[in-house]
């Protein structure tokens, strides 16, 4: 009896022996068919391309502000309209002066002629002929000058309408109806919104290839809106230690002031993390060396994260059954 259950472990031992030697089924594949690109990130933001403090540029009685704190503005909408009557009457009394001078040149007109026809007849000296024509040179000079008044009077008359720039939303008001204006006077503050740009800080490695690119988004809350490059700083800022870039974006755009990353790929060749093993204190991939499984360590491979492989593309890498191999197993490959 003794000897018989003796017999049975052996048998067992054995038995598992044979099983530990036969060949693990795999699958393999290129490695050039299995990198994928590695997804950078850099903190972005939507920003203006202006964002204006709009001030008086005459001296007038504040009459009405047309758009208030949250109004959408389109270019040439009013923004604040000022008392124009001083301006009105400015410009009225400038074109009469200019009537009374245009009489003027009239009349120097008519002496000088006249002068010209006495001077055939010896009735008038030279000195007399000059005289008038000087007269009629100084009329013509005064109309000239009068000519400038006006339209600085008209300026200062169009003025007194502050139209918005640009399409735009208002921010912030500081002007106050029967409030008086002066040249320089806060009257009301717009951000643009026409021309958004996205402001991110990329780092200095990863800024050379950033121009040819073929794929970036601004990805915030969600939603995502490609963009493209418009200029890439070549300064690093002191208290970031990054370069600051900004794009534009490619269609719609999200809103001025959302935060979020600008996104892209760059072709490096990345060993996914599904592939990628820990056997002792290494990450790394199985290849197959003489239908045998060859464990290679990734160095500086970290946990959760693809990384970078030195190795040829062609090389055939463990893609299936990766996970429970140790390094020298014989495998079964899919298809062989």
């Amino acid at each position: 009896m003794f000897h018989k259950f003796m017999i049975v472990p052996v048998i067992a031992l054995a038995a598992v022996a044979v099983s530990a030697a036969d060949p693990v089924a795999v699958s393999v594949q290129p490695l050039g068919d299995l990198l994928i690109d590695r997804e950078l990130r850099a903190p972005a933001s939507v920003v203006s391309a202006n964002r204006a403090v709009v001030t008086a540029e005459v001296s007038a009685l504040i009459k009405e502000v047309a758009a208030d704190v949250g109004a959408a503005v389109r270019k040439g909408d009013p923004l604040i309209r000022l008392d124009d009557d001083n301006a009105r009457l400015a410009l009225a009394h400038a074109r009469a002066s200019l009537a009374a001078l245009d009489a003027q040149i009239d009349q120097a007109k008519q002496r000088l002629l006249k002068a010209e026809e006495l001077l055939e007849k010896s009735f008038v000296s030279d000195d007399e002929l000059t005289s008038r024509r000087t007269d009629l040179a100084v009329v013509e000079a005064n109309r000239n000058a009068q000519l400038v008044a006006i339209m600085q009077a008209e300026l200062t008359l169009s003025r007194t309408r502050i139209n918005a720039p640009y399409d735009a939303t208002v921010v912030e008001r500081q002007a106050q109806v029967g409030g008086f204006a002066m040249p320089g006077s806060p009257l009301i503050t717009i951000v643009q919104t026409d021309r958004r740009e996205i402001d991110a800080e990329i780092d200095p490695q990863h800024a050379k290839g950033l121009a040819s690119v073929s794929e970036l988004r601004f990805v915030s809350q969600g939603q995502s809106w490609p963009v493209a490059l418009v200029r890439l700083s070549d300064v690093i800022e002191t208290s970031t230690r990054k370069l600051r870039g900004r794009f534009v974006f490619s269609g719609d755009a999200a809103p001025v002031g959302a935060s979020g990353e600008l996104v892209w790929r760059e072709s490096q060749g990345l060993v996914p993390v599904t592939l990628i093993v820990q056997r002792g204190t290494e990450f790394g991939v199985f290849v197959v060396n003489d239908s045998r499984a060859q464990f290679v360590a990734i160095p500086g491979a970290q946990e959760g994260r693809p990384a970078a492989l030195d190795l040829s593309r062609g090389t055939m890498v463990v893609s299936r059954g990766h996970i429970l191999l140790q390094d020298g197993d014989a495998l079964q490959i899919d298809g062989q």
